[in-house]
């Protein structure tokens, strides 16, 4: 019997396995419906590259972002994969510290946030402003968020009605180039989240930002930025570049209907300073500081500028934290 199962056993197994069927028709539909979204975007990215002409370095303006104002959140969320907002709460982290350690320091904390565009990190220091703020509530305008866009700003307000934030975050019209309306040492911290690499004079940003900063080493400057991972990021960076230059144009001209705008996001990535090179712009400024007797006179021998402590990379390189404190320096001759 055992020997009769053995033989029926090694027959079965030796006999040939049916030819597998060719691929059917669905089959071939399925393939080229996985396929469908990568042609659609690299047919969309060669026709924008071939037929919207470069917008100019400058055109980051107000003007550009009150064209896409009503969907720039939306579009942001599909862009970033959803990732942007974490990105934002470690900018505010990098200011406020992990436990509200900058509104611990002194009563009536003031924060700046520059191109604030629809008040998303706004929103976010309003929130912390009202957890950690040693006084029984945060004074009126504990933030202040700036931006050239009137209806980017406008988008903001009802955000921040929504989240009952009205008494603690203000919003208004405003270019980080000319912060003249505010006096010197006015603020203790001020952030900036992926608008810098739209100001073409980032020095006189920059420098009007240190103005306006108290000049204490409590200050802190936070600026977040995408730039382009290099190639030495490995694979995953190589993926991220391949994803600002082809992708991000291409699904922000779709979704937005603003071919030219999203091709000015991927140019301003392109061209903005490595996370070297802008550590250096920032720490090499020259800013010009006013007399403490006349100021009217400028101080002769000082000037303005930031020293970098931490800069964290996020999302594989292609985004990044600058955080310093304002500080100053001598001019030294020999």
């Amino acid at each position: 019997m055992a020997s009769k199962s053995t033989a029926k056993s090694k027959a079965s197994s030796t006999k040939p396995s049916s030819p597998r069927s060719p691929p059917t028709k669905t089959n071939y539909t399925w393939y080229f419906l996985a396929f469908l979204p990568v042609i659609v975007l690299a047919i969309s990215s060669y026709l924008l590259k071939n037929t919207i002409s470069s917008p100019p370095s400058d055109f980051g303006s107000g003007s550009m972002f009150d064209q896409i104002a009503p969907r720039y959140d939306f579009i942001n969320r599909a862009l970033a994969l959803n990732l942007d907002m974490a990105w934002r709460r470690r900018l505010v982290k990098e200011v406020v510290g992990a436990n509200g350690e900058l509104f611990h320091q002194q009563p009536n904390v003031k924060i700046l946030d520059l191109a604030t565009g629809t008040a998303d990190v706004a929103i976010l220091l309003g929130k912390a402003a009202e957890k950690y703020a040693t006084t029984e509530s945060p004074s009126k305008d504990s933030v202040l968020g700036l931006d050239p866009s009137y209806n980017m700003l406008d988008v903001g307000k009802s955000k921040v009605q929504q989240e009952n934030l009205s008494s603690v975050v203000t919003l208004k019209l405003g270019d980080a180039r000319k912060l003249d309306s505010f006096q010197d040492n006015s603020f203790d911290a001020a952030t900036m989240s992926f608008g810098i690499r739209n100001v073409p004079e980032k020095h006189l940003a920059l420098c009007e930002i240190h103005r306006v900063l108290k000049n204490t080493e409590n200050s802190k400057l936070a600026i977040m930025e995408f730039s382009e991972p290099d190639e030495n990021s490995g694979i995953l960076g190589s993926l991220a570049r391949v994803f600002i230059r082809h992708i991000v144009p291409s699904l922000g001209a779709m979704l937005s209907g603003a071919p030219k705008e999203y091709m000015h996001l991927q140019k301003s990535i392109k061209d903005f300073p490595s996370p070297k090179d802008f550590v250096h712009l920032m720490e090499t400024l020259r800013c010009p500081i006013k007399s403490k007797s006349d100021k009217e006179e400028w101080e002769a021998g000082t000037f303005g500028s930031f020293r970098v402590k931490e800069v964290v990379n996020l999302n594989f390189g292609s985004v990044q934290i600058y955080v310093g404190n304002p500080i100053l320096k001598q001019l030294v001759t020999e």
